[in-house]
């Protein structure tokens, strides 16, 4: 392999995070003497994947997330201000269906309290029921992304803050893990890991070590993967031939 080679290799190791200690440097800058030194060290310290018995590929040791901080890198921004948590509910599918019901629950407590007061006021249920059918379609549809985004940017002080503990409460909290896992962030988990480090690295690098790219093995499917497609030690010992910072395990 290259310098060049080399280079977008540890960078690509640095990015997403992997095994590889890389000290503080500017790797587009770094020697090719400065390279040399790094690819010598992530050889002697490979980066370690587990391989389960069907080729699936995950960073090993990776810190397994626990709750949805740990999985969406949300802009550090989004309680700034209403435009900015807008911003963020749109940058992030799930959070856009927890502000959905954010504004589901604001319309209830509105509506309950405006036809209370109409109650009081004119006393004839037909018309207060007439009435607020009518100011329920003004006031919006909370499964439109418009709508609700519209409300998130227009919030009062008051309902800011409150909307700010909400959100706060959603990301310390686990997700569900069977259908918010399709948006987690590239490196949320050891799999996704290891998914992101070989889509983009350049496979021409670790020729003979045999990986395939699963993105969803039957249409609706949620299983994407880097998968090993070899024996891992013969995978190993190319890479040990090759002088490639990969070592692969067995895991059951």
């Amino acid at each position: 392999m290259n310098t060049i080679s080399r280079r977008q290799f540890l960078k690509l190791a640095s990015s997403v995070g992997l095994g590889i200690a890389i000290a503080p440097l500017n790797l587009d800058a770094a020697t090719t003497k400065n390279i040399d030194h790094l690819w010598k060290d992530a050889n002697d310290a490979p980066m370690l994947f587990d391989v389960t018995e069907y080729g699936t590929l995950s960073v090993a040791d990776y810190p397994e997330p626990k709750f949805r901080n740990d999985v969406y890198d949300i802009n550090s921004d989004w309680q700034q201000s209403p435009s900015t948590l807008a911003l963020a509910a749109n940058s992030c599918i799930p959070l856009s269906w927890f502000a959905a019901d954010l504004h589901r629950e604001a319309l209830e407590i509105k509506y309950q309290s405006a036809q209370d007061s109409l109650y009081a006021l004119i006393g004839c249920p037909s018309a207060v029921i007439k009435i607020m059918s009518n100011a329920r379609k003004n006031w919006g549809d909370s499964d439109c992304p418009e709508v609700v985004q519209a409300w998130l940017e227009k919030l009062n002080p008051t309902d800011f803050e409150d909307a700010v503990v909400a959100v706060k409460g959603w990301l310390d909290a686990e997700p569900n893990w069977s259908y918010e896992c399709e948006y987690f962030d590239d490196c949320a988990n050891g799999q996704s890991a290891a998914l992101s480090f070989f889509r983009t690295i350049d496979h021409d690098s670790i020729s003979g070590i045999e990986i395939e790219i699963v993105e969803g093995e039957h249409p609706g499917s949620t299983y994407y993967a880097a998968e090993l497609v070899m024996d891992p030690d013969e995978a190993n010992a190319i890479a040990i031939r090759d002088g490639v910072p990969l070592r692969f395990r067995r895991v059951s």
